[in-house]
């Protein structure tokens, strides 16, 4: 179920009561033919009722059967006395309530059933042989010789079927299934209409980044969907609001903490011992150094709205190439990967690059291998290096601010923690992920995975 949407969800809700109706329909309907076509325990009302008018009509005068005829005949049966005996053809014995006809009443009395035996799934012509544990049929028609030569035939009246479960012809459980097929599609299709302002208030929240806020008030839609628009709306401008004014303060905190290290740098250079002034001048600049890396995470990695086309191979080259003139042993595959281009912002990305391919070359052994490549609808690019590698435990806790699987305080091996939490904020600023795992060497292997430019 928690893959199932909310639309999924309200057609289940719908199709599981349409289906308890259906089957408490036909179970309604098996319960009628049970009740029309079978006997009740050990009661046969027509059958006896036929035997008592067949003892009736032989012991009564010929004079007044006319008028016996005419009260007996009913709702259920109807009697008739005729010349001749009634053709059989056609006609399917009933030998078990032929026999109980023949107990009330001593004559010899012959019993017919009719097709309903047909709707209980049996053979008319295995019912004459079947034994007295086998099911009984309807009694349909039943003929009784007078004693003045005549013939009583009896037969069951056929009553018109009810509405319940009946209609048209048809099982009251086959109308239910149709109505509750047609209940279903216009709900989906009512639905689906109702649900379309939710997507576009879900596109909308989805394309925020926190700069100028979506429009994603809907036009019209269920009250609830309208509110829950303008509160969103209202959030979005509150969050662009309070994110312009942190731009505003990092940028004052900026410029005034600038100053004052630009102050302390110039004092440090008049310093007269010369160990001591190097070891100023190399603090202020690790200060420096902090306090930048630590404003470029804080502004949000200074990803720019307008995005261009970027080619992550030519980015990968420039930076690859800058590491081997410094001299690291760095290789390089997928520089002539011509489709290897995506739509972002190429500063930003060029930090993503640098800050991986430093990494590896700042904790590899002897080697570093870069390689890009086109997979499918994404790029991808792939740093790997020989070093001591990333424990499985913490893969996910280095792309927390200021976290260092080195703990020493050494800037040179620790750095500030932010170079892989800065990586991640870039890449998935454009859609995409960074993911770290054991390379082939046992080194540690960066993965940066970004939507293609299509």
């Amino acid at each position: 179920m928690g893959r199932v949407g909310l639309l999924g969800r309200i057609m289940l809700l719908l199709l599981g009561a349409l289906s308890l109706l259906v089957l408490a329909t036909v179970a309604l309907d098996d319960w009628q033919r049970r009740q029309e076509h079978l006997p009740s325990g050990s009661r046969f009302p027509r059958v006896d009722q036929a035997a008592s008018i067949m003892t009736l009509l032989r012991d009564a005068d010929p004079a007044e059967r006319p008028a016996i005829l005419k009260a007996v005949s009913g709702e259920t049966l109807r009697a008739e006395i005729v010349d001749a005996p009634p053709d059989e053809t056609g006609l399917i014995p009933e030998p078990r309530l032929e026999a109980r006809l023949r107990r009330l009443t001593g004559g010899p009395v012959r019993a017919f059933t009719d097709s309903a035996l047909l709707l209980r799934g049996i053979n008319p012509s295995t019912v004459a042989n079947a034994d007295q544990r086998g099911p009984f049929g309807r009694l349909a028609t039943a003929t009784y010789p007078l004693p003045d030569g005549r013939t009583l035939v009896i037969t069951a009246v056929a009553h018109h079927r009810s509405l319940m479960p009946w209609l048209f012809g048809q099982p009251l459980s086959l109308w239910v299934a149709v109505l509750g097929a047609v209940v279903a599609a216009l709900v989906l299709v009512g639905t689906r209409h109702e649900l379309a302002p939710l997507r576009r208030l879900t596109d909308a929240v989805s394309r925020f980044d926190g700069r100028a806020p979506e429009r994603v008030s809907a036009p019209r839609g269920a009250p609830e969907i309208l509110r829950l628009a303008e509160a969103i709306q209202g959030m979005q401008e509150r969050i662009s609001g309070l994110m312009a004014e942190r731009s505003l303060l990092i940028g004052a905190i900026s410029h005034d903490l600038k100053t004052y290290l630009t102050r302390l740098r110039l004092r440090a250079e008049g310093v007269a011992e010369p160990r001591l002034r190097e070891r100023l001048v190399a603090d202020l600049d690790s200060m420096t150094d902090l306090l930048e890396t630590s404003l470029v995470f804080a502004r949000g990695t200074a990803v720019e709205a307008a995005r261009s086309p970027v080619d992550l191979a030519d980015l990968v080259a420039v930076e690859v190439a800058e590491h081997a003139a410094q001299g690291a042993n760095i290789d390089m595959t997928g520089e002539d990967v011509r489709d290897a281009t995506v739509a972002g912002d190429a500063l930003a990305l060029r930090r993503v690059i640098a800050n991986l391919i430093g990494n590896a070359v700042k904790f590899g052994q002897s080697s570093v291998a870069v390689s890009v490549r086109r997979t499918g609808a994404a790029c991808q690019i792939v740093v790997e290096d020989d070093g001591p590698g990333i424990p499985e435990a913490e893969r996910a806790a280095i792309f927390s601010p200021y976290y260092r699987v080195e703990r020493s305080r050494n800037r040179r091996t620790g750095g500030t923690g932010l170079g892989l939490a800065i990586s991640r904020q870039i890449a998935e600023a454009h859609g995409g992920t960074v993911v770290a795992e054991t390379g082939s060497q046992g080194g540690a292997r960066f993965t940066v995975t970004l939507p293609a430019l299509t």
